[in-house]
């Protein structure tokens, strides 16, 4: 990017609603298996972002989280949500887990755990990535937090959905 490098700030507390969110590059795996550099400022453009953080490729919890988003796309994307999954994985271990699950969206690469911490989603007792939800607005801001997601929740999922105004 023309204006060099982004600084993100940690956070001890997860972002709240109406916080301006962290705007990063980071690589991402699509569904194909392609890669591509993850441009949130750009992909904002085209509408909201659903971002859906996971601990790690290939665990069940984890699986059943994204596959929750998955077997919901459809309905995401002809809404104009664009979800993007991320964690602290490599992207060796996304292209495995795209190729296992084919994902409809992309697995973004915050190895060094920069994203995930400047959302405050961060995890010091596990050392990785919460499960969390962070809908952004297309003016950047955050319009829904949930840093402590469940999978099994139906009714936190329908949250989420109401707060994309989808429910």
């Amino acid at each position: 990017m023309s204006e060099g490098p982004r600084i993100l700030t940690p956070r001890e507390t997860p972002l709240a609603p109406g916080g301006p969110a962290p705007l990063f590059v980071l690589p991402a795996i699509r569904a194909d298996g392609s890669q591509f550099d993850a441009d949130l400022d750009g992909l904002l453009a085209s509408g909201p972002v659903l971002l859906v953080f996971y601990q790690d490729d290939g665990m069940p919890i984890c699986t059943s989280e994204l596959k929750a988003f998955a077997q919901e796309h459809a309905l995401l994307a002809e809404a104009g949500v664009q979800v993007l999954a991320i964690n602290t994985n490599g992207l060796g271990s996304h292209q495995r887990f795209q190729e296992r699950d084919h994902y409809p969206f992309p697995l973004i690469s915050d190895f060094h755990a920069e994203v995930v911490k400047a959302y405050g989603m961060w995890d010091p007792d596990e050392a990785k990535s919460r499960r969390g939800v962070v809908i952004i607005g297309q003016d950047g801001r955050a319009t829904y937090a949930l840093p402590h997601f469940n999978p099994g929740s139906v009714a936190t999922f329908e949250e989420i959905f109401r707060a994309l105004g989808l429910a």
